[in-house]
């Protein structure tokens, strides 16, 4: 089977497609920029897509191959996690069992579900459960109102064509256009406001193929024998891209065109510093790599300044951010680029991993060094006395302005202020791994950096931040 063809865009799409290239792929409809540099003529259709995802510090890969794609990012990128969801709901032909008053109960195949609408005994019908509403009852709900999800327009049956509100009112006017010309008989399209951000032809290729889907579903429907499942959505794949993992991909842009150090780091800063990159690389062209250099260390330095205030961005290998009790930066040092931040706590409970009270004056010094997957927090009274020091396993740690980030890997080490040294949670960075979210490769190291820190918590009471290449 060939490659797949894969459709690339974002801040990441010049090292994506360098990537992409030298595993054999082809790409699809690249942009003039990413033409002239590869020389490319690309494919019009795609079989996988790449993309930002919102925060700009993961992308997202769709599509009927995507995950041939995610295979290649996990293996070639460091220290990548990957999540993955069901993009839109479960279609199944269902037979009405019972009906109670107003509510039939439905044999849909996977579990008796209800409807909130009176049909007949033997009744069949297409139905999609109802996603986070069911979570706590005995019988799932479902809805007649199946939906097939797109990236920028969802069909309905028996909906109506809607746009978002908020667009210009000429583009709102196209889409609601487009849709009562293309949608198919019975069904509705809803328009997502990422549809205001591409052209009409996207919009028209989108909607086809939601309209080849929907015949598909009807067809299947119309020939298979109830209760069973007719449709199963798409998986998409949200890979998240820590320091280890921008960092090989600034090596990749850099190979093809002038790249300043720490390029894809900062550009996930936001706007504003994703111009600024732009700029200074425009200047590098001109005056030299020295101006690169100088224009990241500057932002960087920036970034973390003695006595300012700091987040601290706690991520959990889902995604979820946890924003833990911010610090002020006591001491800096921006040769290393390694921070320690004073952080206060209130007293009650106690501290986990630790198992020593939680008092009113406790601190802590928490110290982080960008490109470390080790950070650690001393915890003292407020006499200033040692009650324990809690070390966290992470992908190596990244700044932005005014914060600290990393994703954490679920494993810790503690010193208490016995002297026993414990590591903590090991159990579930190997869930990590049976579950795909992490590569083999990750964890080996993961554990050899568990083992290192152990055994320098055993002899010192304490652990030196140094960089560890991922």
């Amino acid at each position: 089977m060939e490659k797949p063809s894969v459709m690339v865009r974002g801040i990441y799409t010049t090292a994506m497609v360098n990537l992409l290239l030298n595993n054999g792929f082809e790409i699809a409809r690249p942009s003039a920029t990413t033409a002239s540099r590869f020389n490319l003529t690309g494919r019009d259709e795609w079989d996988a897509s790449v993309r930002d995802h919102p925060s700009k510090r993961a992308v997202v890969v769709e599509g009927p191959r995507a995950k041939e794609v995610v295979e290649v990012l996990q293996r070639e990128l460091p220290d990548v996690l990957v999540n993955s969801e069901k993009q839109g709901f479960e279609i199944y032909k269902g037979v009405v069992e019972r009906v109670e008053g107003r509510v039939s109960y439905v044999n849909y195949g996977a579990g008796l579900g209800v409807l909130n609408e009176r049909l007949v005994e033997g009744q069949e019908v297409l139905v999609s459960p109802m996603k986070n509403e069911g979570k706590h009852l005995s019988t799932t709900p479902l809805t007649r109102r199946i939906r097939i999800v797109g990236r920028y327009a969802d069909l309905i049956k028996d909906g109506w064509v809607s746009a978002p509100r908020g667009l210009p009112q000429d583009k709102c006017d196209e889409l609601m256009s487009l849709g009562h010309l293309l949608k198919p008989q019975d069904w509705g399209v809803q328009w997502k406001k990422q549809a205001a951000e591409v052209g009409t032809r996207d919009l028209m290729d989108e909607l086809q193929k939601l309209r080849e889907e929907a015949a598909m579903i009807m067809q299947r429907a119309s020939e298979a024998k109830a209760p069973c499942l007719i449709y199963e959505p798409p998986t998409l794949y949200v890979v998240t891209l820590p320091y280890s993992s921008k960092k090989r991909l600034d090596e990749l842009r850099s190979s093809v065109v002038t790249t300043m150090p720490n390029h894809h780091m900062i550009k996930s800063w936001g706007r504003r510093y994703a111009y600024a990159v732009d700029v200074v690389e425009k200047l590098m062209d001109r005056l030299g790599g020295q101006v690169g250099e100088e224009a990241s260390r500057v932002m960087m330095r920036e970034s973390l300044k003695l006595g300012s205030k700091v987040a601290i961005e706690h991520v959990k290998p889902s995604g979820l951010v946890y924003k833990l009790t911010p610090g002020v930066v006591e001491e800096v040092d921006y040769d290393s680029m390694t921070v320690t931040l004073r952080r206060r706590f209130r007293g009650g409970g106690v501290y986990d991993g630790l198992g020593v009270p939680k008092e009113d004056g406790d601190y802590g010094l928490s110290s982080y060094m960008v490109g470390s997957p080790i950070s650690k927090t001393r915890y003292f009274n407020s006499k200033g006395e040692l009650k324990g020091v809690y070390v966290n396993i992470s992908t190596p740690v990244e700044v932005a302005p005014k914060r600290v980030r990393y994703v954490d890997l679920e494993v810790d080490v503690v010193a208490k202020p016995t002297g026993e040294v414990e590591v903590l949670d090991l159990d579930k960075a190997k869930g990590l791994l049976d579950r795909g979210v992490i590569s083999s490769s990750l964890y080996e190291k993961l554990l050899n950096v568990v083992d290192k820190v152990k055994r320098e918590l055993e002899a010192k009471g304490d652990v030196e931040l140094r960089p560890i290449a991922f």
